[in-house]
């Protein structure tokens, strides 16, 4: 096949040249069933027409023609890019452009017996990636990170009950293309990590007795690259692996800045829908457990990294298996988190936190009086009476197709309070203590 108007040396062609070489792969000999490269999938009846190639200037599509065996990973495009010879890496498909058919067909056999044959045919188009993160940025990005240096603070002495600094790290959603991309999200990360300390300087100047913090990941850490929105390949700047290295970073550079400002620290993570790793296939049917979440990898990461290292032998671990609803104990007040993706909408939001109250009740046998939820991405606090609902903000800058047809937009920025049984925060949780004070959001700069 011959292709006009495109050079010799231009990806198009490269694309066409290795797409025909497939081609006459296809029409040769048959080499062995599923010990040939294509794994015995093209019919050699149907080999010489296989391969139908259209190709232009930024990709290419693609028809197998008939084929035996079906493309196992219909629905995962690597695995269908691999089949077309295209690297994952440089390539992607266009919208939802892969198409399957299928057939029964009559297959004669060599003793003259004649069976009923299944057969299937694919079309795809590609093209390359254009939209991702260069190399060069990226890299850019780690440096910014290893040269952030923590402004350093005298530690202040508090009076009165002992509190914690609750940090909320909410929806960073780290590869995302909005909101000035990777490069501007890691920004804002970094910059809140010395707004907490600030913040906790203020603290103690007024008498605050704050001898933990608590900094919890509150969920979408990272982007992803597929399955949340139907664009969602074209519009993140990061693969899976870039994020997760970044997300690992920024973690680590945030432990290692508020670690060392009290005696006692905890770093938590929850499980979130922009983490979900077990769903592949059609449908994004689920194929492993709700275990398989970056919140539940974060965590023990963090704790390979850190646990028994000089300097952090005060931190503590809460990480999810597969728990949607961690729970833990700040100050002596009761705590439940989660990132909220499980929970339905305002008019059902109290039932579905009655029922999770109780069933926490009867599992680790405390009622939580605080309820920290995040994936809804604005700000909100709801005293629903048993217990208060803290409503996080996100540190991404919000969706434009969100703004678009809703009108509404969320303020970026970080949530801390202090909770415990201090005189701030009503004292007692035996009398009228609400078990947190001096909520705070940390709004970015840029």
């Amino acid at each position: 096949m011959s292709v006009h108007g495109v050079n010799e040396d231009s990806p198009a062609a490269k694309l066409a040249a290795r797409l025909a070489d497939l081609a006459g792969e296809a029409s040769g000999p048959r080499k062995g069933g599923r010990g040939r490269a294509d794994g015995g999938a093209t019919s050699p009846h149907a080999a010489g027409t296989a391969w139908r190639i259209t190709v232009e200037t930024d990709g290419a599509d693609v028809e197998t023609g008939a084929v035996e065996q079906p493309i196992q990973s219909v629905a995962d495009w690597d695995g269908v890019m691999r089949h077309f010879g295209l690297d994952p890496a440089e390539f992607e498909v266009v919208d939802d452009t892969v198409r399957m058919s299928s057939w029964q067909q009559s297959k004669g056999h060599e003793d003259g017996t004649r069976d009923v044959v299944w057969l299937y045919s694919y079309k795809a188009r590609f093209r390359r990636v254009a939209a991702r993160l260069p190399v060069a940025d990226l890299e850019q990005i780690k440096k910014d990170i290893a040269r952030w240096r923590p402004i350093r603070r005298t530690p202040g002495a508090g009076l009165g009950a002992p509190s914690t600094l609750y940090v909320g790290w909410a929806d960073w959603q780290l590869g995302k293309g909005e909101g000035g991309g990777a490069a501007g999200t890691t920004q804002r990360v970094l910059d809140s990590f010395d707004a907490t300390e600030k913040r906790l300087k203020e603290l103690r100047r007024i008498g605050r007795n704050v001898t933990s913090i608590a900094a919890w990941n509150m969920g979408d850490p990272t982007e992803g690259c597929d399955g949340q929105y139907a664009n969602q390949p074209f519009v993140t700047e990061l693969n899976r692996r870039d994020q997760l290295n970044l997300a690992i970073r920024l973690q680590l550079t945030g432990v290692r800045a508020l670690a060392p400002l009290v005696d006692d620290f905890e770093l938590g993570q929850t499980l979130c829908n922009h983490g979900e790793w077990q769903r592949q296939g059609p449908g994004t049917r689920p194929v492993t457990d709700d275990a398989d979440n970056v919140g539940g990898f974060l965590g023990d990461t963090m704790k390979m990294m850190l646990a028994g290292r000089a300097g952090f032998d005060h931190v503590r671990f809460s990480t999810p298996h597969d728990e949607m609803t961690m729970s833990t104990d700040m100050s002596g007040v009761p705590v439940a988190l989660a990132h909220g993706h499980k929970m339905p909408g305002t008019p059902k939001e109290y039932a579905w936190l009655q029922g999770e109250t109780i069933r926490l009740l009867r599992e680790r046998g405390r009622e939580p009086r605080l309820w920290m939820l995040a994936h809804r991405h604005h700000y909100d606090i709801k005293d629903y009476g048993p217990w208060y609902r803290i409503q996080h903000p996100a540190l991404d800058f919000g969706s434009k197709h969100y703004t678009d047809y809703s009108g509404k937009w969320s303020t970026a920025g970080t949530f801390t309070c202090l909770v415990g049984e201090h005189e701030q925060a009503g004292g007692s949780l035996s009398g009228m203590g609400k078990g947190f004070s001096d909520e705070f959001v940390i709004v970015p700069a840029r």
